[in-house]
């Protein structure tokens, strides 16, 4: 329901692209997070930062939790603290290494995490899953946008592992942060529950990715080495959930997205 009152868990790379649409939206968002001072233009904007206190919080809010799992006392204090809340839906984003060594993944793939970090974002979905409010898990591929990817590789042409041959690139799914931000925020207000993986629609190597960014960047192959990048990922269908959304992603390939990247961080020759 979009009268419902949004609680933001943490206030990271997505999270902070997820308030500022949400407020353009004219919703009424708060934010659990600590070091509120760092947040102070989202405040300005209308946001409502508070520490990780439930009193401060509405009640029968709708929940978006982006914070990774650390280890077990913070958990249990995160826990904790979302009981307390008793929002009426939490909208969780996991990640697709919950699949573990899968290297093609759609929405009826298995989770088999390998590794503590994977078995503890899988942890985290079962516990959310369980919980007494509704749920709905998106697994994203690989976030990027403007300041994070493997673009700003190119930023600064002198990094060693721009020059550094280690064999050829794996294929990788990605999803830019603002079409899953809108994801997000369509998951909130809809009914809909369950796990799914999220990406865009074209998976590509890091190296195939830079290769096109030198093109677009008009810089001369000869001064940037990219080859040998390595990069281990899969390739994800996610397109269920775009689909029961009713979205249309914004930047349904890495070109347009990338592109939009560096138009926003404003690369030398580029308006």
């Amino acid at each position: 329901m979009r009268e419902s009152p949004i609680i933001l868990l943490g206030l990271g790379f997505t999270a902070t692209r997820l308030a500022r649409r949400l407020l353009a939206d004219g919703r009424s968002v708060f934010a659990a997070t600590r070091n509120a001072e760092r947040f102070s233009a989202l405040f300005d904007q209308g946001l409502l930062i508070s520490g990780f206190n439930a009193s401060a919080f509405p009640a029968g809010a709708v929940v978006a939790h982006t914070i990774p799992p650390v280890d077990e006392p913070a958990q249990t204090l995160l826990h904790n603290f979302l009981l307390a809340l008793a929002p009426r839906r939490v909208v969780y984003v996991s990640a697709t290494s919950v699949y573990g060594d899968l290297s093609v993944v759609d929405a009826e793939s298995p989770a088999i995490p390998a590794g503590v970090p994977a078995v503890r974002r899988f942890q985290e979905e079962q516990w959310l899953a369980g919980g007494p409010w509704e749920s709905l898990i998106l697994r994203a591929a690989a976030i990027y946008g403007p300041g994070r990817g493997a673009h700003r590789r190119l930023a600064s042409r002198q990094e060693p592992a721009l020059n550094q041959r280690r064999g050829p690139s794996a294929l990788v799914s990605r999803i830019h942060v603002e079409d899953l931000s809108r994801l997000v925020a369509l998951g909130l207000d809809s009914a809909l529950c369950g796990a799914f993986p999220v990406a865009d629609q074209e998976p590509c190597s890091t190296e195939a990715l830079l290769h096109w960014c030198v093109q677009y960047l008009e810089l001369d192959p000869a001064d940037v080495d990219i080859s040998g990048t390595i990069s281990t990922g899969r390739r994800v269908d996610g397109s269920r959930i775009i689909n029961k959304l009713g979205a249309v992603l914004t930047y349904p390939d890495y070109r347009s997205g990338v592109a939009q990247c560096i138009q926003e961080e404003r690369w030398p020759g580029r308006s």
